[in-house]
C-alpha cells in the first residue's frame, strides 16, 4: 500500500481536519484587543479588576500588574465609579454608552470614553478615544440619521432602498466602499448594492463562498451587530492574565468593541487592498439576512456616535426589508387563498376531482408559478404546459416511490437527486412533487426548466491550501477579480410561500378527492 503522507508528514484526512479547524476558530476568545482602546474585566459585584489589556501602561501610565485585583478606585474617582455602577445596574448596560468619565491619557492630550457591558458573569469596561464633548452626542446622532431614515422609508423599491442605505452610510462614515451583502440559504453571499468612491474596484454582483464568513463569525454578527477593524496592520494587545482567575477560562469578548481580529481575516482584507473595515448586521426574524460591509484603503477609526448611528440604520434597514417581504407575502397569500377556493370548487364539481386541476380554469399553474404541471393517477398522466413526455413523467413517479421521498418533495436541481433525470432538465430541472396516494400512485407535479446562469465570483472561490513548515493552512485568496462559473441543471428556486401553497394544495386534494 502506498503512503499517502505528503511532504510535511500529514495525510489528506489530517489536512481536511486542519481546514475544518480553521472554520471553527474561536474568534470570540482571541485573548487580545485592537490597540486603540483599553479593556478591563471586572469581578461582580465589587468591580475589582481581574484582567486588563497590557497597553494600560502606555495609555494611562499605570503598569498592568499594579491594577490587577485592585478596585476601580485605583484609577477612577468616586463620581466616575458611580457612573460606571449606574450603567452596569441597568437592564442592558449598553444603553448607557458611552459613560462619560473624562479620563485623560498619560500623554494628557486626549480624553477617553467608557463603554460597559455585562457578559458571562463579569462586568466589562472598555475605553476608546472620546469623539464629542458632553451634551453634543444626541444632536450629532440625530443629525446623522434623520435624513437617511427618511430616505429609507420613502424608497420605492428594494434596490432603491439598498442604494439609499449604501450611499447614506458612505457619506456618514467616510468609507471608500460600502456594500450590502446578502446571504443565500446555502451560505454563499452576493453583493447586491454598492457605493464606491475613487478608484475602488466594483464588487456589485459578485458572489463569495460561505467560507469567507464562517459560521462562528455569523453567530457573532447576530449577537453583536457591529464590527470595526481600525487598521488591519495593528499589533494585537494581550489581555493579562490570559486566563481569568475567577472562571479559569480566557475572557469571552463576544460583545467587546475592541475584540481582536483573526490574522486570517486581516490577510483576507489586505489581499483585497483594504486597510480598515466595518460591518453592520442586517437581521430578519433574529437571523442574519446580510451585512452592510464597509472598506477603506487606509486605517480608519469610526467614532462611537457614528457606529451607533450605523447600527440604528441597520435596524431600520432590517425593518424595511422585513416590511416589504411581508407585503409581498401578504399579496401572494391573498392570491393563493382566492385560487385555492376556486380550485376546491372545481374539484368538488367534477366526477374526477383531480382532472379539474388541469382541465378547467383556474389550473395548477395559476396557483404556483411554473412552466408545466401534471396530475398522475395510476398509469394515467394528465399534462399541462411545458412538461416532460408521458414516459418520462411516469419514470419520475416510479423514482419518487422507490426512494420514499417526502410527501411534499421540492428541489431546484432534480438531477442532483436522480442522475437519470438529467435528460429532462430542459423542462424539469425544478420539481415540486405532491404525493396524494401511494397506491395507486397519485401525484400532483409542478415543473420548472433549467435556467443556465453565469455566476461571477469575487476571485476563485476555491481557496488555496498552502504548505508551510508546520503543516498546511487555508490561505485567503489573493485575487478578487471576477471569476466566472457556468451553473447549469438548476431551475429558479422555489420560494417559501410557493412551497407552503403546494402543501396546502395537497391537503385540499386529500380532503376533497379522498375525504381524508
Amino acid at each position: 500500500m502506498s503512503d499517502s503522507r505528503g511532504k510535511f508528514g500529514l495525510t489528506m484526512n489530517e489536512v481536511v481536519i486542519n481546514l475544518d479547524n480553521c472554520a471553527r476558530e474561536p474568534i470570540h476568545i482571541p485573548g487580545t484587543i485592537q490597540p486603540h482602546g483599553l479593556l478591563f474585566v471586572l469581578r461582580e459585584p465589587d468591580l475589582h479588576i481581574l484582567q486588563v489589556s497590557e497597553n494600560v501602561e502606555v495609555m494611562l501610565g499605570i503598569p498592568a500588574e499594579n491594577l490587577l485585583d485592585q478596585p476601580l478606585s485605583k484609577f477612577l474617582n468616586a463620581a466616575q465609579i458611580a457612573k460606571v455602577q449606574f450603567a452596569l445596574d441597568s437592564v442592558d448596560p449598553r444603553d448607557n454608552n458611552p459613560v462619560e468619565l473624562g479620563l485623560s491619557t498619560a500623554k494628557g492630550d486626549a480624553q477617553l470614553d467608557g463603554f460597559v457591558h455585562r457578559h458571562d458573569g463579569f462586568s466589562y469596561l472598555e475605553f476608546e478615544p472620546a469623539s464629542l464633548a458632553e451634551g453634543a452626542r444626541f444632536l450629532d446622532f440625530y443629525r446623522k440619521i434623520t435624513h437617511l431614515t427618511t430616505a429609507l422609508h420613502a424608497a420605492s423599491s428594494l434596490p432603491s432602498l439598498l442604494s439609499e442605505a449604501t450611499g447614506g452610510i458612505s457619506a456618514m462614515t467616510g468609507f471608500d466602499r460600502v456594500m450590502i451583502y446578502r446571504f443565500a440559504e446555502s451560505g454563499e453571499g452576493e453583493v447586491i448594492a454598492e457605493t464606491a468612491v475613487g478608484s475602488m474596484d466594483p464588487y456589485l454582483g459578485l458572489w463569495y463562498p460561505a467560507s469567507d464568513i464562517p459560521e462562528q463569525a455569523r453567530r457573532l454578527y447576530v449577537l453583536n451587530p457591529i464590527r470595526n477593524v481600525v487598521d488591519v496592520d495593528f499589533t494585537p494587545v494581550p489581555v493579562v492574565p490570559v486566563i481569568n482567575p475567577e472562571s479559569n477560562r480566557p475572557v469571552d469578548m463576544t460583545y467587546s468593541g475592541l475584540r481582536s481580529v483573526s490574522p486570517i481575516h486581516c490577510e483576507y482584507l489586505r489581499n483585497m487592498g483594504v486597510a480598515a473595515s466595518m460591518s453592520v448586521s442586517i437581521l430578519l426574524d433574529g437571523k442574519l439576512w446580510g451585512l452592510i460591509a464597509c472598506h477603506h484603503r487606509s486605517a480608519h477609526y469610526v467614532p462611537y456616535e457614528t457606529r451607533k448611528a450605523c447600527t440604528f440604520i441597520g435596524q431600520v434597514l432590517s425593518g424595511e426589508i422585513a416590511r416589504r417581504q411581508q407585503m409581498d407575502e401578504a399579496s401572494y397569500q391573498s392570491h393563493t387563498t382566492a385560487t385555492q377556493a376556486k380550485l376546491m370548487q372545481l374539484m368538488a364539481g367534477s366526477s374526477n376531482p383531480l382532472l379539474g386541476l388541469v382541465n378547467s380554469s383556474p389550473t395548477l399553474l395559476d396557483l404556483i408559478p411554473a412552466e408545466g404541471a401534471a396530475v398522475v393517477q395510476g398509469d394515467k398522466a394528465h399534462l399541462l404546459g411545458d412538461t416532460p413526455g408521458y414516459d418520462d413523467v411516469m419514470d419520475l413517479v416510479s423514482l419518487l416511490k422507490q426512494n420514499d421521498v417526502p410527501t411534499t418533495f421540492v428541489t431546484k436541481s432534480l438531477k442532483n437527486h436522480f442522475p437519470l433525470t438529467d435528460r429532462m432538465r430542459d423542462t424539469a430541472s425544478g420539481l415540486i412533487a405532491l404525493q396524494v396516494e401511494r397506491d395507486p400512485a397519485t401525484y400532483a407535479l409542478f415543473f420548472r426548466p433549467e435556467v443556465t446562469q453565469t455566476v461571477f465570483w469575487g476571485g476563485n472561490p476555491e481557496k488555496p491550501v498552502e504548505a508551510s513548515e508546520d503543516g498546511f493552512r487555508l490561505s485567503p485568496r489573493k485575487s478578487f477579480e471576477a471569476w466566472k462559473e457556468e451553473v447549469s441543471g438548476q431551475s429558479l428556486p422555489w420560494r417559501k410561500n410557493e412551497i407552503l401553497a403546494a402543501q396546502e394544495l395537497r391537503n385540499l386534494i386529500t380532503v376533497v378527492a379522498f375525504g381524508k
